[in-house]
């Protein structure tokens, strides 16, 4: 049985204003021929984000079925077409499920996210420095608004460099701050990269876009 990956495209958007990609992504991608196309390739859910710092960026978060029906979807002539439209750059990475991590889902809505990518040089190494230090940190990252704690890795060709990827739901943005401002757990996971990490924050998307 195949294990349910997680796609994520980050990109600068080609329109003018949000309010412009977002008319354009609910026409194309977002309209119910085109989410009818993706779920009937095994896209489970579609969630939107924007930076909470004003750029024109956007973070579409998506699960599916299986990397197979990824494939299938982008290499589309349609969804090629209003991909280009939407974004003038973007870089689409399919994760899996980090086996053996500190992962969980707890009660409550998550409007913002926290995202960590990085470089590693031992998923097992980086798998286990998280673990310990999301173990410790769990209480406090409660009491402050987490809901949902990630670690996946880079699903890429043989011979790739390894990559890791975190991503943190969370109820409220103030509590979420305060985390992230926290040297002692920060300090933690650093040793799990093989350098720099790119740690960013997200909202997610105002106005009504299509999410399924």
């Amino acid at each position: 049985m195949s294990v349910p990956v997680t796609l994520t495209v980050r990109g600068t958007f080609a329109p003018a204003s949000l309010e412009a990609a977002r008319t354009l992504h609910n026409a194309t991608a977002g309209s119910p021929p085109g989410i009818e196309m993706a779920r009937s390739l095994g896209d489970l859910s579609h969630i939107v984000f924007t930076p909470r710092t004003a750029t024109n960026e956007l973070l579409f978060l998506d699960v599916w079925t299986e990397a197979e029906g990824i494939q299938k979807m982008f290499s589309h002539p349609d969804v090629q077409k209003s991909g280009a439209q939407l974004f003038s750059a973007r870089d689409a990475t399919v994760w899996m499920p980090a086996r053996g991590a500190f992962t969980y889902h707890l009660p409550g809505e998550a409007r913002f996210l926290g995202m960590i990518r990085g470089s590693i040089a031992s998923p097992e190494h980086a798998i286990e420095r998280f673990a310990a230090a999301d173990a410790r940190a769990i209480r406090d990252a409660r009491r402050r608004g987490i809901v949902s704690h990630q670690l996946f890795i880079r699903l890429g060709a043989p011979g790739e460099p390894a990559e890791l990827l975190g991503l943190d739901g969370w109820a409220t943005e103030a509590g979420m701050v305060e985390h992230y401002a926290d040297a002692t757990h920060l300090q933690a996971v650093a040793p799990a990269f093989a350098g720099k990490p790119d740690a960013s924050t997200w909202q997610r998307a105002p106005g009504a876009w299509s999410e399924w």
